[in-house]
């Protein structure tokens, strides 16, 4: 996303090295979610370009080879939900297109692994790439979206008949969902640590609803009015989804308001409950994960797992301890965005970031700045900025900070070129 933004804002030439120890990168909600996963943003809102809003589904109209891929498409094409492998496949190709329309720009992609970035002596970063390799760039994008998990791409054995996916978000359902449609798993116990799961969609796509009273500016003002809005907009059968959109669109300035005492409270108790109604399953998904549990296919527990072993989890339920079997068990919990990795840990040191009072990412503005760097360039993309800006773990959000990003780089680039008369590499 990130590069497609560099170069349809940058309107110069530059250097760009593109480093990735993976042979193969996920596109996906989060970035980090098999390619497989149904995403939980619509068709209308996935265009990798915020000035071609129907980009996507033009795309999807014309691409023929999707044809009999499965699309829920009731409500029409732009209200429909696709998999990561469709969008991924889009993307590829928006970014092989827009690469070849610069030739002007020199791209390069790198296996190295980054393992560490500092100010560099003659200005700008110096990015390690072992114990010895060391470059000097202008600009650093870190993009290393929600980080990996070792045992993201598990299978069940031969003979496997039950499963513990531990996680209550949309990740988890979607591993769950997917043990039980492959035919191999009978029975999944979903553990959820507060006990709530993702809502649903609206079944067509709805705006942003704004109500022209004044949100409080506490946190148990704000959502007292969201509740009290969401409960009257269900009475009118209009649906709280809309006023939930609402809402988030005016997050970002109820939580630059908030004391770091209710942004405490925020973390420990409205969290869990805030994310299971912003992003939010699909429809068909939805009504398919409760059919689940009404069968008895899908167990949900609320509590804690304390230890994972080979033949199950140790699980803090709130009756106390107990010890749930399984013949495998998928961990999807959501990890802070590699914070605690060699490479973040680097940048913190190194004076060029802070961590989040939520402790989930680095803390940024609304372009992907780091707010601790006293030089121009560094930015955080993504969910490593979740602490700061919700919904920053969302392709649309995604899209938009990547092109204000590219957009302030190409404008700093430009004064930096004219006092310096120097090409700047990324």
């Amino acid at each position: 996303m990130t590069a497609i933004a560099l170069f349809k804002r940058v309107d110069r030439p530059f250097h760009l090295i593109m480093f990735d120890p993976r042979a193969k990168i996920d596109i996906g909600e989060g970035i980090s979610q098999p390619a497989s996963t149904v995403l939980t943003s619509r068709v209308r809102d996935l265009s990798v370009d915020p000035e071609l809003p129907d980009d996507f589904r033009r795309w999807l109209e014309t691409n023929g080879s999707w044809d009999d891929r499965p699309i829920s498409d009731r409500a029409g094409i732009e209200h429909a939900f696709v998999s990561g492998e469709i969008f991924s496949t889009y993307v590829y190709k928006r970014f092989s297109e827009a690469l070849t329309s610069r030739p002007d720009v020199v791209v390069q992609f790198a296996s190295d692994a980054v393992t560490a970035v500092d100010r560099h002596l003659d200005r700008g970063y110096s990015v390690s790439l072992g114990a010895e390799q060391h470059a000097r760039f202008d600009a650093v994008f870190l993009a290393t979206g929600s980080g990996l998990r070792e045992n993201s791409g598990e299978a069940p054995a031969a003979g496997a008949q039950s499963a513990v996916v531990i996680g209550g978000g949309i990740r988890a359902v979607d591993r769950a969902l997917g043990l039980l449609a492959d035919a191999k798993i009978s029975h999944v116990t979903l553990i959820s640590e507060s006990g709530f799961l993702p809502q649903s969609h609206a079944p067509a796509a709805v705006g942003s609803v704004v109500t022209d009273q004044p949100m409080p500016a506490t946190l148990r003002g704000a959502f007292r009015f969201l509740r009290e809005a969401a409960e009257r907009a269900n009475l009118e059968g209009s649906g709280w989804q809309g006023i939930m959109n609402g809402f988030r669109s005016r997050a970002r300035d109820l939580w630059a308001g908030l004391t770091q005492e209710e942004r405490a409270r925020f973390k420990r108790h409205v969290k869990a409950i805030y994310d299971s109604h912003r992003n939010r399953l699909p429809p068909e998904h939805y009504q398919r994960l409760h059919h689940a549990i009404a069968s008895g296919a899908i167990t949900v527990r609320k509590g804690k797992v304390d230890r994972i072993a080979t033949n199950g989890v140790l699980f803090s339920a709130p009756t106390g301890l107990e010890v749930l079997a399984a013949d495998l068990t998928i961990d999807c919990r959501f990890r802070p965005s590699g914070v605690d990795s060699p490479l973040i840990r680097s940048v913190i040191v190194a004076g060029l970031a802070t961590r989040d009072e939520l402790e989930l990412g680095i803390a940024v503005d609304e372009c992907g700045r780091t707010k601790s760097s006293m030089l121009h360039g560094l930015f955080a993309m993504g969910p490593l900025g979740l602490g700061s800006l919700p919904d920053i773990d969302l392709v649309p959000q995604i899209v938009s900070q990547s092109h204000a990003a590219a957009s302030l780089l190409s404008s700093w680039i430009g004064k930096a070129a004219k006092e310096n008369g120097v090409v700047r590499s990324l």
